[in-house]
């Protein structure tokens, strides 16, 4: 039996929800001006519309893979959270955004203590254990819309916006010593976790190499003090 007219428009139409549209302003147009079509005028256009379902189609799987790749390339593939790109790109946002609103916010950098020593001792897939679990409690212990990045081997970055340098800075003391308190069992022992931290904040006129460098002198700051404790303790 042959189908009729309608019947094939309705098939390709189903496609996509544009070309069903298109499909029925047609039926409509065709109809209003009782326009008449064979069984050739009918094919043409079932075509024609097959081809512009196709097209959107493959139009849809391209921006797909696209937002895919650009995802890849702004996310650490170990840990699964931003990578050093990623972390500039969402910088640039946030400085934009204090600008435009007139917010603060901070940035804090972190970097483990004796992690090579871990990688030596252990090897590395402790090593990579332990920075899975680095970025597992920093982003379970800030907001939605907080980064935080690994931005090197052993390096972290989290940004804190929409609050004043004093509760930004507070926080990250607090997040510093949640990881300081932090164990992983690998291998049949117990690893501990230790980091140093480098806080800056920031508004909407800081240039964001600069923040950057502020707060990555101030990480190493932090670092020759602990270590300095450490030997006073000793």
């Amino acid at each position: 039996m042959t189908e009729q007219p309608k019947q094939r428009i309705s098939k390709t139409a189903e496609l996509n929800p544009y070309v069903s549209t298109l499909a029925s302003k047609l039926m409509k147009t065709a109809a209003n001006a009782e326009m008449k079509f064979d069984s050739s005028g009918w094919q043409l256009i079932t075509e024609v519309l097959s081809y512009a379902a196709s097209a959107e189609q493959r139009m849809a799987e391209q921006d797909e893979r696209i937002t895919f790749l650009e995802h890849l390339s702004v996310t650490d593939e170990l840990t699964g959270i931003t990578n050093r790109r990623g972390l500039r790109n969402s910088l640039g946002r946030t400085l934009a955004a204090a600008a435009r609103h007139k917010e603060t916010g901070v940035l804090g950098f972190l970097d483990l203590d004796g992690f090579k020593e871990v990688n030596d001792t252990h090897g590395h897939n402790a090593g990579d254990a332990i920075l899975r679990k680095v970025a597992k409690c920093l982003k379970s212990h800030v907001r939605t819309d907080d980064v935080v990045a690994r931005i090197s081997g052993d390096e972290f970055a989290t940004i804190l916006s929409r609050c004043s340098p004093e509760q930004g800075r507070k926080r990250l003391l607090a997040l510093q010593g949640e990881l300081n308190n932090t164990t992983i069992k690998f291998g049949g022992q117990t690893l501990t976790i230790s980091c140093s931290i480098g806080i800056q904040h920031f508004d909407g006129s800081v240039d964001p190499a600069e923040l950057i460098e502020a707060a990555d002198l101030a990480m190493y700051e932090d670092k020759k003090s602990r270590k300095c404790s450490e030997l006073k303790l000793a």
